[in-house]
């Protein structure tokens, strides 16, 4: 399974789209995983959301079982949640207690450690990227939060800081400020999953995200 996390605006949607495109009838999307409506507390929101990630990885694996020729991609993972709730604490909108609980269920989970058959991709971009990337959301009081320069900034502190909380050969960073490197992201795929690619001037198709 390919994992995309990292910055909002950074191009996750982009890179889903172009491995959509290099593999129409191959690949199965996991879509960004959305905190329960009746959720009473931080608490249970994580351990949903946790639970979710590490669901996401045992259905890939039942998927490579019994569907070889499938490539299972998910759009975020462990590593939002955890960075989400660093940042509400790193300014003053949580208690870090949330975070260690987080971190407590990553551990228990057992979503820190590398799995062999996962590839987790961190995109990175800074703040003032991120928000002019998504201009077109700012005035979207649902995401105000993610136009937050502080926040943002706290947010990228976690994934600049990711060997702190998780083993370096769990996940691989890339810093897309500069989108011109986007194509060779398709690079970093296992060749053994997605096969023949086509040309990659058929790859560059470019989309946006919210957050």
């Amino acid at each position: 399974m390919i994992v995309l996390d990292g910055m909002p605006g950074a191009g996750k949607t982009t890179l889903l789209h172009q491995l959509r495109i290099a593999l129409p009838r191959h690949l199965v999307i996991f879509p960004e995983a959305q905190p329960p409506e009746n959720s009473t507390s931080d608490a249970e929101t994580a351990r949903f959301l946790l639970s979710e990630a590490r669901d996401r990885i045992d259905s890939a694996r039942h998927l490579a079982r019994t569907c070889p020729a499938r490539l299972v991609a998910s759009d975020r993972c462990h590593i939002g949640v955890l960075a989400y709730r660093y940042a509400l604490a790193a300014t003053d909108r949580a208690p870090h207690s949330d975070f260690e609980h987080a971190l407590f269920l990553c551990h228990d989970l057992d979503l820190l450690h590398p799995h062999p058959d996962l590839t987790t991709l961190v995109l990175l971009t800074d703040p003032g990227t991120s928000i002019s990337r998504r201009a077109a959301y700012a005035h979207d009081q649902r995401y105000s939060l993610w136009f937050d320069p502080g926040f943002l900034a706290a947010y990228r502190d976690f994934l600049d800081n990711l060997p702190v909380w998780l083993p370096t050969s769990a996940f691989t960073t890339f810093d897309v400020t500069d989108t011109s490197g986007w194509p060779t992201l398709l690079d970093t795929l296992p060749p053994h999953l997605v096969g023949q690619l086509p040309p990659r001037e058929a790859l560059t198709g470019r989309s946006s995200e919210a957050v």
